[in-house]
């Protein structure tokens, strides 16, 4: 029982966090038994310089791929192909032109395909880490929502006093705005991100396709930390425009007003429960959208922060 529990865990983990791959990458030839300075290899090496060193690169990454299934099959495929050339270096006639024998064609399309192979490989491990972090911050907002719910209602009568229900009802619409800046965030995520290739493609500047894909562990790792960053993002995006709408300082964007008897003595009105839910959609909505488009966000803050424009002067 114990081992089928670490065997679920292991998949669990493989699955969330990448396959862990060796502390040491053997190499092409440590793979197939031969020392490296084994003369079929070598002639290979001779004749396929660049074709070979290309295998021996992307023989490494495999070793490192997110799935394991993943690297293996590359391995296999891109030492098969070796191989392939060996024999054919061994048989093939003295003084070929590189690159003219089925062997080092085989070399080539296996390696042509071990690095579309390892390309998606990395694309899946940056959408998954990505997705994950997601999932991290989607789980941590109710957590921290009820935690600032609770430090409304029992920090306050250790030092002696009370939030009443005006105070209440602010601490009710800052939270439904900040859990709507964490659903916008997310969804700002998804819309964009369309392709998990977008992850792996070069930088602005840089033309050429890259051979070898980073090393997909480190890139799910760091798409993880993005995803939960960007809730976090939301969080507080959200938080500075319900404390500068409510303290009047941008003045683009008014509640709804709550009327005279939502705090009263008196059972509440059916005004004062449509004046409730209409200010958490208001909320919720500011909160959405600042966690939805930062460049709103930040318009309505420099908007709010820039003195007032003199009017244009007359024209002549």
């Amino acid at each position: 029982m114990s081992e089928g529990r670490r065997g679920r865990a292991g998949a669990i983990r493989g699955w969330l966090f990448g396959a862990a791959g060796p502390a040491e990458a053997r190499t092409v030839a440590e793979a197939l038994g031969l020392a490296e300075e084994a003369p079929g290899l070598q002639r290979l090496r001779e004749a396929e310089p660049r074709q070979l060193a290309r295998v021996e690169l992307l023989h490494t990454a495999a070793q490192r791929a997110f799935e394991r299934r993943t690297g293996e099959a590359v391995c296999r495929d891109l030492e098969a192909a070796v191989r392939a050339g060996i024999r054919e270096s061994a048989t093939g006639p003295a003084g070929r032109a590189p690159g003219t024998g089925t062997g080092t064609d085989r070399l080539k399309a296996e390696a042509d395909a071990a690095s579309r192979r390892l390309a998606s490989d990395a694309a899946l491990a940056g959408g998954r880490g990505l997705n994950t972090g997601l999932a991290f911050g989607i789980v941590l907002s109710p957590v921290v929502l009820v935690l600032a719910l609770l430090a409304g209602r029992f920090v306050p009568p250790l030092f002696g006093s009370a939030i009443g229900c005006p105070e209440e009802l602010v601490l009710m619409d800052s939270l439904v705005c900040f859990a709507g800046g964490a659903m916008g965030a997310v969804f700002s995520v998804i819309i964009r991100l369309r392709d998990a290739y977008q992850l792996i493609q070069p930088v602005s500047g840089r033309s050429e396709a890259v051979d070898v894909p980073v090393d997909p562990v480190q890139l799910a790792r760091m798409m993880r930390q993005e995803g939960w960053y960007r809730v976090v993002v939301g969080w507080f995006l959200a938080s500075s425009l319900f404390l500068l709408i409510n303290g009047g300082i941008l003045t683009l964007l008014t509640p709804p007003a709550a009327p005279g008897d939502v705090c009263g003595p008196a059972a509440l009105s059916l005004a004062g429960h449509q004046a409730l839910i209409k200010a958490w959609f208001f909320w919720g909505g500011v909160g959405f959208l600042a966690g939805l488009n930062e460049r709103w966000a930040y318009g309505l803050v420099r908007r709010a922060g820039e003195p007032p424009r003199p009017a244009d002067p007359p024209a002549a």
